[in-house]
């Protein structure tokens, strides 16, 4: 494959991934505040705090799922088709026992979910109904039908995957907004999420035989060799993924635990705002898995540092300007988002979005490590992050509240995103922790200040009256970022490129 073709590959996968997440992101802020609206608060907390436990139980994929993407990706360059058959039959079938073993384990709980939260006795039996329905959702659909999604981004049809998510976004979105405006209650909705998802991942397997070559899931295909293979790498992938519940599923169960379901419900939204933020950053370097393994099967490790420095500082950059408007706006996102009484988690939403921040960096360089054969590495990491903001949070909840867990989540995110992760990859690819920080994070987090400095002037001069109105006066802030980055931060080649591109398309 040509560079030129390798750029546009991953320039189609990126933007319908960015096309993909505003879809959702626009679906979810129009459908939260209605789920919120109609069903009240207190199930709102509920049905955050019901994903919050089935995200533990959906670590039972054991880290499977990144192993997917890594044989299928690599050997769509060695050809090795048999081999990846071989793999993935035996991973699907381990799949299916996992969901069944998982589905067993989630029944059991469930008999002790009521009392072990001490979740109000109205609310007990529809909270058991909500857990059931979500863990069939992410245990017997997701954990198995997952391996055709890796298969398709291992591939790197990512674009597929993009437009299948869209349609399952829209039909759940659709069907909740009927159910709920109708009197249906919080069974009905995890009813319709898991009857969408289960669509979706109908239309996964579909497109997966259809577009990776030599695809087959056979129980003849099963090797005990294969699984040793398979744990070999999975194991330490399931402990990196580990890493991801600190920041959306840890903290609600932490909060439960000690302050009640309300307290998940407003905390919940800050977790939300944040989730998007990191979701959008992300786009593109969920592009970037398939082509890592790609790029180490190729040995080119020119372009994978090219990776850690150049590339993440461009999404370094996208990460500080959410950052800096949310620094500016926070209190007035979620007054006009939900309502005034979720003003009160105005610092907590500020202390997340500074974790997410410190954090971006992290998300190439553990890619990367975990791609390239330091997948140990990326799992004691992981678990450092981990350990650290459970303690954290447990120690400050009480004399501080949801600040204090928010703040465990910021200290957390320090210590192993922006010093541990960083340093690591930097002496695996040869160059210096302090050209990390000089060429990743500084030109991204020096125009912050000309953002917030703007945008604080903006609300001073013009209050904001409602949520169009605080995006429009969000605008200047963050035109005056672009412009200090581009002029300032941004490569000199990669500005001939884009204005090259412009002039062209406006000769056209």
């Amino acid at each position: 494959m040509s560079n030129n073709d390798r750029i546009r590959r991953v320039s189609i996968n990126a933007l319908t991934n960015y096309i993909r997440f505003f879809f959702t992101m626009v679906v979810s802020f129009w459908l939260i505040p209605f789920i919120i609206g109609t069903l009240g608060p207190a199930a709102y907390g509920l049905w955050n705090l019901s994903f919050s436990i089935i995200g533990f139980f959906s670590l039972l994929d054991f880290g499977f799922g990144l192993g997917v993407v890594k044989w299928t990706g690599e050997t769509s360059v060695t050809g090795e088709i048999e081999y990846r058959n071989h793999m993935l039959s035996t991973i699907f079938f381990v799949y299916v026992i996992i969901a069944f073993v998982g589905l067993v384990l989630l029944t059991v709980f469930a008999f002790f979910y009521p009392t072990l939260f001490a979740i109000d006795s109205e609310l007990a039996g529809i909270a058991v109904a909500v857990l059931l329905i979500l863990g069939i959702r992410s245990l017997a659909i997701q954990i198995p039908l997952s391996l055709f999604k890796g298969a398709l981004f291992g591939e790197q049809k990512i674009h597929l995957i993009n437009i299948i998510q869209m349609l399952g976004t829209l039909v759940y979105a659709g069907s909740a907004w009927f159910a709920l405006s109708h009197g249906k209650n919080i069974v009905w909705l995890a009813a319709l999420n898991c009857a969408s998802f289960l669509l979706e991942n109908l239309f996964y397997v579909l497109f997966a035989y259809r577009n990776v070559k030599g695809l087959h899931i056979s129980p003849n295909m099963i090797r005990k060799k294969y699984f040793r293979e398979a744990m070999g790498f999975s194991f330490y992938s399931f402990l990196t993924t580990i890493a991801g519940l600190v920041l959306f599923q840890t903290d609600s169960i932490i909060i439960q635990l000690i302050l009640g379901l309300e307290f998940v419900g407003l905390y919940a939204v800050a977790i939300k705002v944040t989730e998007y933020s990191f979701l959008l950053t992300k786009q593109l370097v969920n592009v970037l898995t398939p082509l890592i393994s790609e790029l180490k099967a190729k040995q080119e490790e020119e372009t994978i540092r090219y990776l850690l420095l150049d590339l993440s500082k461009y999404i370094m950059a996208t990460g500080f300007l959410i950052t800096g408007s949310v620094y500016v706006f926070a209190r007035e996102l979620l007054v006009f988002w939900v309502d005034e009484s979720f003003a009160v988690v105005t610092v907590p939403l500020i202390l997340l979005i500074t974790s997410f921040v410190i954090a971006v960096p992290e998300l190439v360089a553990s890619n990367v490590l975990t791609m390239t054969g330091h997948h140990r590495f990326s799992a004691v990491s992981a678990g450092l992050s981990t350990g650290i903001n459970i303690v954290t949070s447990l120690l400050l909840i009480r004399p501080l509240g949801l600040t204090g867990v928010a703040l465990g989540t910021v200290i957390s995110s320090f210590v192993v995103s922006s010093v541990v992760v960083p340093a690591k990859a930097a002496n695996v690819y040869h160059f210096s922790y302090m050209k990390y920080i000089t060429r990743v994070y500084l030109p991204a987090a020096i125009p912050t200040l000309a953002l917030v400095g703007t945008g604080m002037l903006m609300k001073y001069l013009f209050p904001v009256h409602s949520l169009w109105d605080m995006m429009v006066k969000a605008v200047p802030g963050i035109v005056v970022y672009v412009v200090i980055f581009w002029f300032s931060f941004t490569d000199a080649d990669i500005q001939g490129k884009i204005t090259g591109k412009i002039a062209r398309l406006y000769k056209r």
